[in-house]
């Protein structure tokens, strides 16, 4: 969490106090702040190779919250708070035995911007997870499934303006590191991918 925090602090440091920046040609600074909001939708490829375990992800929400340096009209530097729910049909193999594990995820992903044509954007950078909660209910009793996603991943997405301010984006996330779960006493490791689709408002 704390290092997700400190990758925080220099934009929204900049967002607040007053700075002195370049002027270009007609006035227009070459250097902005900029923010957005965001809803979307969140695919995980869940793997759990060789176990006795049977895993089924569903389509996941998410929201977020935008936060960017933009440098002239075609760089930007940004960082992002995304908070994410969904769930993972679970069951054991050869059997009728299976629970719905809810899953609660909070990312902040760090990317560079390259603006193309003031329509397309490209994004690249690491994501770190800094919350990965996933829990199922036997009996009344709540058991813990582990984290599903690791703390350092990799992302890399791509965005379409649809209007001055309203955007189509879409990510795909990869794992760097794998995760520990245990399902009814089995133990077992995963790889989770995943693949985001949203509309962002800017502003």
């Amino acid at each position: 969490m704390l290092l997700g925090v400190i990758s925080i602090l220099p934009v929204s440091a900049l967002a607040q106090c007053p700075v002195s920046v370049a002027v270009g040609d007609g006035g227009a600074p070459r250097i902005k702040t900029e923010f957005a909001i965001g809803v979307g939708g969140v695919y995980t490829m869940l793997e759990a190779p060789s176990t006795d375990v049977a895993l089924k992800p569903r389509l996941g929400y998410q929201g977020y919250v935008q936060m960017a340096l933009v440098f002239g009209r075609f760089i930007g530097v940004g960082t992002e708070i995304c908070y994410s729910g969904g769930s993972v049909i679970t069951s054991l193999k050869d059997t009728k035995f299976e629970r719905t594990v809810r899953t609660t995820t909070v990312d902040i992903p760090i990317f560079l911007t390259l603006r193309l044509l003031n329509i397309v954007r490209l994004n690249l950078g690491p994501q770190f997870t800094v919350m990965s909660r996933a829990e199922y209910s036997v009996d009344g009793n709540t058991q813990f499934f582990g984290p599903v996603y690791p703390t350092v991943n990799a992302t890399a997405g791509l965005g379409v303006k649809l209007f001055s301010n309203l955007m189509l984006e879409a990510r795909y996330i990869y794992p760097l590191g794998r995760g520990t779960n245990q399902f009814m006493g089995h133990e077992f490791t995963t790889t989770t991918k995943r693949i985001t689709a949203g509309l962002t408002l800017t502003f």
